[in-house]
């Protein structure tokens, strides 16, 4: 499973795909935050040419394309997207602006930031220092705030609570999914007005410790749900589906085979039994 990270850093822990510089303590500011991340550079914008026709010696003649722009790398030049002229840049600098907001509360702290995509989609991940620990499971669940910007046109700068730790493309979609499930996303879209909402990344953490709360209630409900393991193998098989008799080759059967068996060893390692015999148990290794 590609990880699709330009580059990172991560706080202690090592991702998955083993790719980023590892740090042991957190950074002091955004300007070192960035750096290390590889945000050190800004989306910048650049009218679109289309060509029009061909002058006398046969070479081909531009005009800018109104109503639109391009979105580029300032240092490399690649174009990240094509946008609408409404459509205003939130650079890395202005990103800055709400992580700060948000690093100015109590017990929040830097924990991953990087860049997907060759720069289409960057984050940076806050971790708030007040840890969950449910009955049976050795594990505290961490709670985070996320600010995830596209610069591809497909969706505003966000801020959101999440139980996500971001630290490839895939943990990325899953925070931005989580926020829309829970609804706790700040949206800054792309519009000149977007700062006017920089008071209610304030207000985030209070948002963040709020829907922790649910968080704890729900895992509390399916810590009370015991499963046997005939329920265990049942959800694994109906979680990871094997395609329809005639539709399956060989090749994908062992495909099903080797993922639904990765998500019996998580359930059977990274869980103890008190748990991992519970709907949590399913939920958590999923």
């Amino acid at each position: 499973m590609p990880a699709n990270v330009d580059s990172m850093f991560s706080v202690r822990q090592m991702p998955w795909h083993q790719e980023g510089t590892v740090l042991d303590g957190y950074p002091g500011d955004w300007d070192t935050a960035r750096h290390l991340a590889g945000l050190d550079w800004d989306p910048v914008t650049a009218e679109v040419y289309a060509v029009t026709g061909l002058r006398p010696d046969g070479t081909e003649h531009y005009q800018p394309i109104d109503g639109w722009k391009t979105i580029a790398r300032s240092d490399t030049g690649a174009v990240l997207s094509i946008n609408r002229d409404s459509y205003t840049v939130i650079d890395h600098g202005e990103m800055g602006e709400i992580i700060e907001a948000v690093l100015a509360q109590p017990n929040v702290q830097w924990e991953t930031a990087g860049v997907l995509d060759g720069g289409r989609a960057v984050w940076c991940l806050a971790l708030l220092d007040e840890p969950v620990e449910l009955s049976g499971d050795d594990s505290p669940t961490l709670p985070y705030l996320a600010i995830t910007n596209r610069h591809d046109g497909t969706a505003a700068c966000s801020l959101r609570a999440t139980a996500v730790r971001i630290v490839c493309a895939n943990t990325f979609r899953a925070a931005e999914l989580e926020g829309e499930r829970t609804g706790a996303t700040f949206s800054f879209i792309h519009r000149s007005s977007w700062r006017a909402r920089i008071e209610e990344a304030r207000k985030a953490v209070t948002g963040a410790r709020a829907e922790m709360h649910r968080y704890t209630e729900l895992a509390t409900e399916l810590l009370g749900i015991p499963i046997t393991p005939q329920q265990r193998e049942l959800f694994i098989t109906e979680f990871i589906p094997m395609p329809p008799q005639g539709l399956v080759t060989d090749r994908v059967a062992r495909n099903v085979e080797e993922a639904r068996q990765a998500l019996r060893m998580i359930l059977e390692s990274k869980t103890t039994e008190q748990v991992s015999s519970t709907a949590y148990g399913l939920v958590n290794a999923v």
